[in-house]
């Protein structure tokens, strides 16, 4: 693990247990809202294996999650694009990446979810090259199916997208259903739930024509 990056993460961790303890003192435009440490450590190593040279994160937040994708491919010329819609957390994003020394190789993006994706679609559209080899969605859970309708369009062959949320917290059961329900009809990919932190969904796009 890179020191800088690893100095990072623990103080997000550290605010992340602050949240928890006082999650009612704290608004939800305010909270950090991140994937856990296990979740993190996953994503990690899964990233080492898979080797990606471009990702694609939804829903920013501080950068917890954006930071164990950059420790996973730091020093191999790969780039992240991540998406957020909140300047507030997107000024604390930016500070956690030049704490961490990550800032050039990570693009935020601001704006809605969905108005991003759809002006990166349309940017990338002429050139495979430019098509992302992961993609993490962590965003408005109604909203899961059509981020990944748009997002599997910019994915290569052989490509991963992953989604948290996928077992906890409860109140998000009807979206994630919907969710699992409409990927797992899609011939061209192959999903399974792991049950890492708040369950996670690996969808593997096959090497096939969609």
């Amino acid at each position: 693990m890179d020191k800088k990056i690893a100095r990072v993460l623990h103080s997000l961790e550290k605010r992340s247990k602050y949240e928890e303890k006082n999650h009612k003192k704290i608004s939800h435009d305010q909270r950090m809202l991140a994937i856990t440490r296990d979740a993190g450590i996953f994503y990690n190593i899964l990233l080492k294996t898979h080797k990606p040279k471009k990702i694609l994160e939804i829903g920013t937040s501080f950068g917890y999650s954006t930071l164990w994708f950059a420790n996973a491919i730091i020093g191999k010329n790969s780039k992240i694009v991540t998406i957020e819609q909140n300047p507030h957390k997107i000024n604390i994003a930016q500070k956690n990446f030049r704490k961490a020394g990550v800032s050039k190789m990570i693009e935020i993006k601001e704006g809605t979810a969905k108005n991003v994706l759809l002006e990166l679609k349309k940017s990338i559209k002429s050139n495979s090259k430019n098509y992302f080899d992961f993609i993490f969605i962590d965003a408005d859970k109604e909203l899961y199916p059509i981020y990944f309708d748009i997002c599997l369009s910019m994915l290569k062959k052989d490509g991963i997208i992953a989604a948290d949320n996928i077992l906890y917290p409860i109140r998000f059961k009807k979206y994630i259903k919907k969710y699992l329900n409409h990927i797992h009809g899609i011939p061209s990919v192959e999903s399974i739930t792991v049950p890492i932190g708040n369950g996670q969904e690996i969808s593997f796009k096959k090497n096939s024509k969609n």
